[in-house]
Order: structure tokens, then C-alpha cells, then sequence
């Protein structure tokens, strides 16, 4: 979907409503009710040959007669009736519809033809893109836009919701009205046939009027555009989601697809994971965490102070807190000195702080305003149970004043008004004061922890892994020769044998089983490594301990591949932590780069070899660095159809030698998650002059996490390469290799546009390295596909606009600005 397309679907200038009707249990009616309360401002024409107008708007007979092409068509007719209408749009020159109906697929024609398959095919040939079906609408508060037949509308707001179940819409709207929270878009997917998540995330992702995104999904059906669209968004914006169909019995509810193409829910948390997006458990849970989104801040720290007014409510409050693997904050010296001359308990106050049970509206107010001027306290959770002595809306007020009037840094609050009755005007008033509130202590940590587990995400992402380059002797070329000799021979499965040399090209040890000998010293752990090939998500990697009866949710943990050091690093903590590796006293102590490198090796065979369906590591001994495999199975694929990575690994077939004008040899290669230190470098090498250059400003030297965003980048949609000298460097004590200069582009989603940017080492210019670099990624770029380059550098620079002229680059000066614009046509050079 183009840009300008999705744009026309959720910012139409002119809808059509097909099948409008004055009577009130229709869906027509509906939709026109809600589009005329709104506060659209656009051409609304109904379509019905039953009525010469329909909630007093002028209706046309047939979509020949509309006086001009409706940007979105919304279908309100029975099913059978769609794929006709889809092609009197698609001749008519609408290009987005919304189809109301449901259970195309399970109707066919007269001649046996499947009406969903009908319907997608004629909107193919004729460009229309559908939402749906089964779809709820569509709801712009910003735009006045009601595009739906929901029973209520939406507030505006910063939030996105996407979801694919019409009834989780409804109660997320209804429940957003009382608690007053709005939403920038509010989009149901329905069926998601044509238009799915990656497009609308990728839409979202890249919309200023939209903060953070929430999804409700039922299955997902492309699992690398997923998994490209979420990487994308979620670096720049939080995403929130909720998954049904946790058992398979459930899945095959929710989901349209057969029993074998449903994924894996534990594949799912692994990939919402690797994108680092936010899983919450359920609707409970992502009620909590909308009002979180909406009224919270970003964190800064992991540790949350509570205030309450009685040792039950800490005492919850806390259970709540570490059992999610949350942290009190301790209070400094400067805070105890202040809360004691306010709270009269006798001793030295702590967090939690209780209050008792006499505590005065003013108690609070003077307790949150010491908690306000302190610098080391981020997050503040205030509970209140009712009192008989104040209503509890009094209590809420002197938390709002304090807190909206203080002038010094605000933490993020939490408040948690115990009851019902009695908290029920309160809450009212901490949602009119954007104040985060909710009805039970266990709700409102599991808030905050949402936060928190956000954050660990988002440091995951940003995680420098080392380099494992020089520690892995690969031969893929052998295993592939091990490989092509069994499918030559119509095997699918390697001998035992074959399957340890297999691993052996990449560094992994085999046990002699036949003279009894391990090396491996102590009691070893036995575990278990497998890999097996997700019907949604591709290739996945599994660890847990050995066993011959085994399942994915109860005995493993998971993770996408391509896996480098950090990712491994996360796989064995977390397995750790969920007990699927246990821990022995009498077990020698196992070395966990030792492990995250076996993990690391298995990535590098799924990615070398996609004819490997499925490989199985059981028992792996581990004992200190010492690791060695005594069993193998590997099973291969005999048909072509490769089942493909979700997430595009190190293109690596990239790579090239160079010899510049000076004779100096260099690599040429991708840039790599693990050249954060090198470039970081690299920025530091560049003259003032040269960094005004390329940045249009005098920016500060690149934050770890800045660094580390342009370091790891999405090879299905970004590409940055980067020159490497044979010579290292060291930094911050870490030998790295040396980037003499690094071009990058970025494409829009899709693949219309890309623009580049350069740098060259100061002192390296005039030897022909910006022109190496460009000319590589003018030839990658035109491989994709991409219809354009283009780029922008300053009057000032003088030879980045003469290199780009000789490459072909149409250049255009600007002067009232003074800028360059530089454009490549790339398919009709």
C-alpha cells in the first residue's frame, strides 16, 4: 500500500456508503448515523436503490450515478453482493474500501468460485484496497470521522488501536469514554485479508498526531513484514498487544487459518519480544496499560515508592510489585528527615510509606510534595481506602493540586483509590487531571511494570553484542555438501553421524560416544537445543533442559533467529528465570558466553542452510566453557519452499574488496550491530566542520542508544555500508574494526524513495571512497527495486554535490535556502 493510498484510506476527502438504509437495525443506518453526528466535513453519499435519501442526505441509486469518485467506499450490503460492488468502485476509480459483511470465505458461486477469492481478485486488477472484511470501521476523532457502526465514539487523543476483533473495539471505546481517554486512530482490521498490521504500523509508526500503539491480534499472517513494520515503529513509539488464542484450541476460534498455520504462542511472545514491542496478558491488563499510555511519561528508573494509608494496602501493593520483579525505591536521608516531621508513627519512616488510617487530605498533600522535590524518586504509586472521615474525591484533590501546581521535576504517579462507591468520583477526577488511576493495587503496579518492561525492551534493542568473528571456525561450504548429498539421495533425514558434522563445520563439538568419552569434566547440565520451522514466523530457536517428552510452552524458551551474543545472552537468562534451565548445587557451574555461543553457532546454520527444517540437540553437556553435543537429528526439506526468516539476517553476500587510487586495500561490507564501538569512533575522528556537514548542525557526540540505533539496522527495509581498513582500533579497551566512511539510505515503506547520507573520515577524502560507496549503494538500491534516490547536503559542500553529478545524480541548487538536492532516477537510468 502506497503512502498516499493508506493516507486516502484514513483521511478521505469523499465516502460512499453502500447499502445505506433508513432502517435501524442496519448496518447502513449505522454507519450514516455515526458519520453525520460527527464532524466531517466531507461529501457523504449514500447509495441505495431503496430510498431517495437516507437520514435526510440525497441518495443515489447506483455507484455510476455518484457526482465524483469517493475516496473510501464503506460496504454495508450482504456478502454476496461485495465482489460486484468492489468492481463497479474499482471502474468507478474508488481505491480503498471498508466491507462490513463477513464469512466471504465460506460462500462460493454458482460455479464453485469462493467469494473472498473472487473479491480479492477483482480488487487486485483494479487497485482497490480493502479493510476487512468483517470490519467494524474505521474512527479519526481528529477529522470528526465516525467511519464505523460502533454503538459510541472516540475522544481524541495520542493512542492508535488496531484490532482484528470488532467486540474488543466496542469495549475499548466504551470503556475509553469514562475513564476520558482518546485515540488518534481507531481501525478494525476485521478479517485483515487485504490491509493488515504491517501496514497500518508502519503508517502509525511514522504519524505525528500518534504517541503509542495498541494492537489486538488474533493471528498474523506475514511474519517478516510484521516483524519489519513493528521493528521500525517501536524504536520511535511504544506498542502495546494483546494476543488471543494462547492454547491452539482457542487460536482456531479467533483465527481463520487451519490448524497447521496457526503459530506457536510461545513463537508469538518471542517475536513481540524481538521487536521490542509490549505484551500484556488480558483485557484487564490492557485496559490498564491504555490509561498507563495515556496519561504516563517515559521511565527513568525501575523503582517505585508507595504511599497508603494502612499496612494492608503496602503490603498488596508490595506482593504486587516484587512478584513482577519490580523494585522499591529507597529513600534518601534528606526525604526520611522530612516525612518523619509529618508522619507521627514512632519510628523511621520507609518505603512503603504508611500513612495510617487518620490520615488528613493534607497529610497527603504534604507527603507527595516531599516526594516531588526529591530528585532520586521517579515513580510514586498513592493509594487511598476509604475513610470514613473524608470522602475520597477530597483526597484526590489534594493529589491533583500538589502535584499539577509543583514546579520542580513531576514522576510519574500511579493512584490506586481502593473500593468502589466510595472511589468512584475520584477517579472521575485523577482522569480529568490526567492522572493514571486504577481499582486495585495489583492493576496499578501491573501498570507500572508494563512501563518497565518496556524500558528492558528497549535497552535489549540497543544492546551492543560482541563480536564472535574470530572465535567460530564456519566451513558452510562442507555442511552444504553434507546436505546436497542426503537430498540427492531422497533423504530427509541425516544419520547421526552426518548430523555431528554437520555441526562440526561450525565449531560445535560432538562427543565420542562409542569410546564413552565426553571431556567434559564435573557433572555436566544437559540440555536441549532445537530448531524447528513456525508456520507464521519461520525458523525459531528453542532451549531447555534435555527430555524426551518435551513442548514449547512448558519446556523451552524461544527466540528468533539470527541470534548474536546479546540476543543469546537474554535466551539463557530468560530460560533461567523461568526455570526451563534449572540451576543445580551439584552440577558443575556452567559458563554463559560458553552457551550464548553454541546458540549463536545453531543461528548461523539456519541462516546458511534453509533446506534444514528442523534440527534437535539432545543431550548438549555443558560444564564450565566446555560444551559438547551427544546426540544430532537434523531433517531437511525436499521441496523448494523455503521457509524464510522473519527477521532478513546479515546480508553477507554483500561483502567486497576494494582497491582505492593509493592502493590502500579495504572491505565493503553491511554495517553490522556490533560496529556501535567503530563507529562511535569513526564520529569522533570527523572535524566540527565535517560533522556540521552531515548533520546540517552542531549536534553533540551520539548517546549509546542513539549509536547503537544506527548500528542496528533492518536489512528488509534500511541499508548502510560501511569501509573497513585491514587495521583495528581500540575503543574503550575493545579492539574493533576501523570505518574509514559509511553511506546509508533509508526507504519508505513502499520502496518508491530512498535517501542517502554520507560521511568520509576527515583526513581519508580524495582517494575515492565516497565514490566506491555511493556507486555499491546505487546498484543495491536499484536491485530492490527502489525508484529513486535522493539526497541533501549543504551549499558548503561542494564535493559531495560535483561526486553526485558524476554518478549521474540530477543536482539542483538552492540558494534562498542553501541546500542541494540530489535525485537519482534509478529504474530509467
Amino acid at each position: 500500500m502506497t503512502v498516499k493510498t493508506i493516507e486516502q484510506l484514513l483521511k478521505p476527502h469523499s465516502i460512499a456508503v453502500i447499502g445505506a438504509s433508513n432502517q435501524p437495525n442496519r448496518p447502513g443506518n449505522a454507519v450514516m448515523r455515526n458519520l453525520l453526528q460527527g464532524q466531517y466535513d466531507g461529501p457523504i453519499m449514500p447509495v441505495t436503490p431503496h430510498y431517495k435519501s437516507v437520514n435526510g442526505v440525497l441518495a443515489y441509486r447506483s455507484i455510476d450515478e455518484l457526482p465524483l469518485v469517493p475516496d473510501l467506499a464503506i460496504i454495508c450490503t450482504r456478502a454476496t453482493r461485495v465482489p460486484a460492488i468492489i468492481l463497479q468502485l474499482g471502474r468507478k476509480g474508488t481505491r480503498n474500501a471498508i466491507v462490513i459483511a463477513s464469512g466471504l470465505d465460506n460462500l462460493y458461486t454458482a460455479q464453485g468460485t469462493n467469494l473472498q477469492e473472487q473479491m480479492l481478485a477483482i480488487a487486485k486488477e483494479w487497485g482497490v484496497r480493502i479493510l476487512g472484511p468483517d470490519s467494524l470501521g474505521i474512527i479519526v476523532p481528529s477529522l470528526g470521522l465516525n467511519a464505523s457502526y460502533a454503538h459510541t465514539n472516540a475522544l481524541p487523543g495520542k493512542i492508535a488501536v488496531v484490532s482484528q476483533s470488532s467486540a474488543v473495539c466496542v469495549t475499548l471505546l466504551d470503556w475509553s469514554k469514562r475513564r476520558r481517554i482518546g485515540f488518534s486512530y481507531f481501525i478494525s482490521l476485521g478479517e485483515g485479508v487485504d490491509i493488515d498490521f504491517d501496514e497500518m504500523i508502519d503508517f502509525l509508526g511514522r504519524d505525528p498526531n500518534t504517541s503509542a500503539i495498541l494492537l489486538y491480534i488474533d493471528a498474523i499472517f506475514d511474519g517478516r513484514a510484521f516483524m519489519s513494520s513493528a521493528r521500525a515503529a517501536s524504536f520511535n513509539k511504544p506498542i502495546l498487544v494483546i494476543k488471543a488464542g494462547t492454547w491452539s484450541e482457542s487460536a482456531l476460534v479467533t483465527s481463520r487459518l487451519q490448524a497447521e498455520q496457526i503459530g506457536e504462542d510461545a513463537v508469538y511472545d518471542a517475536a513481540f519480544r524481538r521487536a521490542g514491542m509490549l505484551r500484556v496478558g488480558d483485557l484487564r491488563e490492557l485496559l490498564a496499560a491504555v490509561e498507563t499510555l495515556a496519561n504516563g511519561k517515559p521511565i527513568f528508573s525501575e523503582q517505585l515508592v508507595i504511599l497508603a494509608n494502612g499496612n494492608g494496602p503496602c503490603a498488596m501493593a508490595v506482593d504486587a510489585l516484587l512478584e513482577r520483579g519490580g523494585r522499591l525505591a529507597k529513600l534518601d536521608d534528606a526525604v526520611v528527615q522530612q516525612l518523619q516531621k509529618i508522619i507521627h508513627t514512632g519510628g523511621r519512616p520507609s518505603n512503603p510509606i504508611n500513612v495510617l488510617g487518620d490520615a488528613s487530605p493534607d497529610t497527603y498533600r504534604k507527603v507527595l510534595d516531599v516526594l516531588l522535590q526529591s530528585n532520586s524518586i521517579d515513580n510514586v504509586l498513592i493509594m487511598q481506602a476509604p475513610s470514613a472521615l473524608t470522602p475520597g474525591e477530597i483526597f484526590a484533590e489534594a493529589v491533583i493540586d500538589v502535584y499539577r501546581n509543583h514546579p520542580g521535576k513531576k514522576p510519574n504517579l500511579f493512584a490506586n483509590w481502593m473500593g468502589e462507591d466510595a472511589a468512584q468520583e475520584a477517579r472521575l477526577r485523577f482522569a480529568a487531571a490526567g492522572i493514571a488511576s486504577f481499582r486495585t493495587p495489583e492493576g496499578a503496579v501491573g501498570a507500572f511494570m508494563h512501563m518497565v518492561q518496556y524500558r528492558r525492551n528497549q535497552k535489549l534493542l540497543s544492546e551492543t553484542p560482541e563480536s564472535i568473528s574470530d572465535k567460530v571456525p564456519y566451513q558452510p561450504v562442507y555442511a552444504h555438501q553434507l546436505i546436497e548429498l542426503a537430498l540427492s539421495e531422497d533423504r530427509v533425514q541425516l544419520s547421526s553421524g552426518e548430523a555431528l558434522e554437520l555441526l562440526s563445520a561450525y565449531g560445535i563439538a560432538g562427543a565420542d560416544v562409542e569410546k564413552n568419552s565426553t571431556n567434559v569434566s564435573g557433572t555436566p547440565h544437559k540440555l536441549r537445543v532445537q530448531v524447528q520451522t513456525d508456520p507464521v514466523f519461520g525458523p525459531v530457536i528453542l532451549l531447555g533442559e534435555a527430555a524426551s517428552h518435551w513442548s514449547i510452552r512448558k519446556s523451552a524458551v524461544v527466540a528468533l533467529p539470527p541470534l548474536n551474543m546479546a540476543l543469546a545472552r537474554y535466551m539463557v537468562i530468560q530460560a533461567l528465570a523461568e526455570g526451563k534451565i534449572r540451576e543445580r548445587e551439584s552440577y558443575a557451574a556452567f559458563d554463559l558466553p560458553a552457551l550464548c555461543l553454541l546458540l549463536t553457532q545453531i543461528s548461523q546454520i539456519v541462516i546458511d542452510h534453509p533446506r534444514v527444517d528442523s534440527l534437535v540437540l539432545n543431550p548438549v553437556l555443558i560444564a564450565g566453557a566446555q560444551v559438547q553435543v551427544v546426540d544430532a537429528g537434523v531433517k531437511l526439506r525436499l521441496d523448494n519452499r523455503l521457509a524464510a526468516l522473519a527477521i532478513r539476517p546479515y546480508p553477507k553476500e554483500l561483502e567486497e574488496t576494494c582497491v582505492l587510487r593509493d592502493g590502500q586495500e579495504i572491505i565493503v561490507r553491511p554495517i553490522k550491530p556490533e560496529d556501535e564501538l567503530s563507529l562511535q569512533e569513526f564520529d569522533n575522528s570527523q572535524t566540527k566542520e565535517d560533522r556540521y556537514k552531515r548533520y546540517f548542525a552542531d549536534l553533540p557526540q551520539f548517546s549509546h542508544e542513539q549509536m547503537a540505533r544506527l548500528a542496528q539496522i533492518d536489512y528488509a527495509r534500511d541499508m548502510a555500508f560501511v569501509a573497513v581498513a585491514h587495521d583495528n582500533v581500540v575503543v574503550k579497551n575493545v579492539l574493533v574494526e576501523k570505518i574509514l566512511a559509511v553511506v546509508r539510505v533509508q526507504t519508505d515503506p513502499d520502496n518508491l524513495q530512498a535517501e542517502f547520507a554520507m560521511a568520509v573520515r576527515s583526513e581519508l577524502k580524495g582517494i575515492g571512497l565516497g565514490a566506491r560507496l555511493l556507486q555499491k549503494m546505487i546498484v543495491y538500491c536499484r536491485s530492490q527495486g527502489t525508484k529513486e534516490l535522493i539526497g541533501v547536503t549543504m551549499l558548503e559542500n561542494a564535493g559531495m554535490a560535483n561526486l553526485a553529478r558524476k554518478l549521474g545524480f540530477n543536482v539542483k541548487f538552492n540558494r534562498d535556502e542553501g541546500l542541494v538536492d540530489m535525485k537519482l532516477d534509478l529504474q530509467n537510468a
